[in-house]
């Protein structure tokens, strides 16, 4: 019972940082382009992880491993570009409720690639929790007027969500013998070494607002709790809880990233708390399902 609470405290923390994520990297846009931000964060996150990588167990990684990697890192690399490419046509809290897809993506995905059929009632479950995340979303007047608006931002967003959770799955398949840091560092080093060439001849960096105090606390933040600590946690959550548990808890994206938006954006509380209940009931019965991993 004391783990299962201290799995689940882990959780929340890690899908609170993303959460962050969608509101602040909207911050981020008016001082550099995506693949800037996104190699920059890289970047950034490879440096402080060096600090707490173990040397000799660098020593151990082969070929297989770092060709993994790149593929794992890859896929991260393609998610976070299409985010800051999203955000400049949609808005925050739409690609909150688009990521809920990632677990029946995932759910697609791990039949096709390593033939793994999930349970009838564990996709009923992914279900229920995307409908409880849109109900979230029509809470809102604002987001209510846009959600049926369909925008290429949304598009590009849909693609980088299938990118991440095939990212999910091969991170189950290939990194079961690689320590959660480790994990993190390679992924973040090898995701630095894709972005380089792309950030020297597509990033404008002539035009990257360097000297605005406000670019360097978004992109710090970024770098710190939603780049470095939630790496470093998912790698640990895939291994603990496995990926439908871990998956389970972005549902309450959409929740968390509604809160700093304030309850006078909602005009139906009664219809936000049914949103609110079909999400932790889908919460429920995915974690129940999966409480081993």
């Amino acid at each position: 019972m004391k783990q299962t609470l201290t799995d689940n405290l882990i959780l929340f923390i890690w899908v609170s940082l993303m959460a962050s994520s969608f509101v602040v990297s909207e911050q981020l846009l008016p001082y550099a382009n995506p693949i800037a931000s996104t190699a920059l964060r890289f970047i950034l996150a490879t440096l402080m992880m060096v600090a707490f990588v173990n040397k000799s167990s660098l020593q151990q990684i082969n070929s297989t491993t770092l060709g993994q990697y790149s593929i794992i890192s890859l896929l991260l690399v393609l998610f976070f570009l299409g985010l800051f490419e999203a955000l400049k046509t949609t808005t925050a809290s739409k690609t909150s409720v688009i990521y809920t897809l990632v677990p029946l993506c995932s759910v697609v995905l791990a039949y096709f690639t390593l033939k793994v059929a999930t349970p009838l009632k564990l996709i009923f479950a992914f279900i229920l929790g995307s409908i409880g995340a849109i109900w979230v979303l029509f809470s809102s007047a604002q987001q209510a007027l846009t959600f049926g608006q369909w925008q290429i931002g949304d598009s590009i967003f849909l693609g980088a969500c299938c990118c991440l959770s095939l990212h999910v799955i091969l991170i189950k398949k290939w990194a079961n013998n690689v320590p959660a840091t480790l994990g993190a560092f390679l992924i973040m080093l090898l995701g630095s070494i894709l972005l380089l060439p792309f950030l020297l001849v597509l990033g404008d960096l002539s035009n990257i607002a360097w000297q605005h105090k406000q670019f360097w606390q978004v992109l710090l933040y970024l770098t710190v709790f939603t780049t470095v600590a939630t790496f470093i946690l998912q790698q640990y959550l895939l291994k603990r809880v496995g990926p439908n548990r871990l998956l389970a808890f972005t549902y309450l994206i959409p929740i968390l990233v509604m809160i700093p938006q304030g309850v006078e954006n909602i005009y139906n509380l009664n219809s936000t708390l049914i949103g609110v209940f079909l999400t932790i009931l889908a919460l429920f019965l995915i974690s129940n399902k999966n409480a081993n991993g």
